[in-house]
């Protein structure tokens, strides 16, 4: 276990790594978290304005945490008008540096994100299966913009980047999609036999002569966490094996490299909130984080 928090109330749904720390990211509790010696600690300094905080993607070169944000009415202890979009927050001191919020009416929630070497910010939309781009900073304050709509896709959740300017993406509903990223042209992945719908969080470990995706599926019990195999191109997807499911992971949301593996959250507390954001009257227990060993 990596950590535990006994508290009910966080919905923590995001994690990312950098130099041994780990950062959880919590939607109900509106903040992100560290955690030190097996707990969550605050992290992200007070701001009123913050909502829900998803999916979160480290830019180590810039010093930079990128976080995906969404509030309103629906949303885990929302209330007012639905927005999203992406917080830049320093990695030396959980200060917010600047907000970017997504285009009214466009996009409904950002729920997981993705930075490239250059600097760019992908972000992919659970409440549309659009994906969106933050442009790295230059002189002109950069604004997301709308990357692609892959064909079928109704709510967009993981991603890795491929070479030559590609993407995969998982939509909730129609599997895995292979996104230009350049033009925004997209098709589903080749597959032979294997059911994708219902992968959420998708990370890529380094391999040479293809991508080595963990991937979590939280669509129909039991939950699980997956290893898939895709081609170079990203063209297809050739291999999909289950590395745990049931209790594990009981409850899993997203998951980042870690060293030797993953790190997972596998007690997200999802299952103490109705689908339209009301606290049921289950326990959803404590909100677990997990590190898993992965043979490369």
């Amino acid at each position: 276990m990596l950590a535990q928090d006994a508290r009910r109330d966080l919905l923590i749904e995001g994690i990312a790594h950098h130099q041994g720390r780990f950062f959880v990211s919590a939607v109900a509790a509106r903040t992100i978290f560290r955690v030190e010696e097996g707990k969550l600690t605050p992290f992200l300094q007070a701001d009123p304005a913050t909502g829900g905080v998803f999916g979160l993607a480290v830019d180590a070169p810039r010093g930079v945490l990128w976080a995906a944000e969404a509030w309103g009415a629906g949303l885990p202890g929302g209330a007012g008008d639905r927005r999203t979009g992406l917080l830049k927050v320093s990695l030396a001191d959980g200060k917010i540096l600047a907000r970017y919020p997504a285009p009214p009416g466009e996009a409904k929630q950002f729920g997981d994100v993705v930075v490239d070497p250059a600097g760019a910010v992908y972000a992919s939309d659970g409440g549309t299966g659009a994906i969106w781009r933050l442009a790295p900073g230059g002189p002109v304050e950069p604004r997301l913009e709308l990357v692609s709509r892959p064909r079928g896709a109704t709510s967009a959740q993981g991603m890795v980047l491929c070479p030559l300017d590609v993407m995969v993406v998982s939509d909730y509903a129609t599997g895995l999609h292979r996104v230009d990223l350049a033009g925004g042209a997209s098709r589903p992945l080749k597959v032979t036999g294997l059911k994708l719908a219902g992968l959420d969080g998708l990370v890529a470990l380094s391999a040479r002569d293809h991508l080595d995706v963990i991937a979590t599926y939280n669509g129909a019990l039991p939950y699980r966490l997956m290893r898939l195999r895709i081609s170079a191109d990203c063209d297809r997807l050739e291999a999909a094996e289950t590395l745990l499911k049931g209790e594990p992971v009981g409850d899993v949301a997203l998951v980042t490299a870690a060293p030797d593996g993953v790190a997972v959250v596998t007690g997200s507390q999802w299952a103490g909130w109705s689908a339209n954001g009301v606290r049921n009257a289950s326990d959803p227990g404590p909100a677990t984080l997990a590190l898993v060993k992965i043979t490369r």
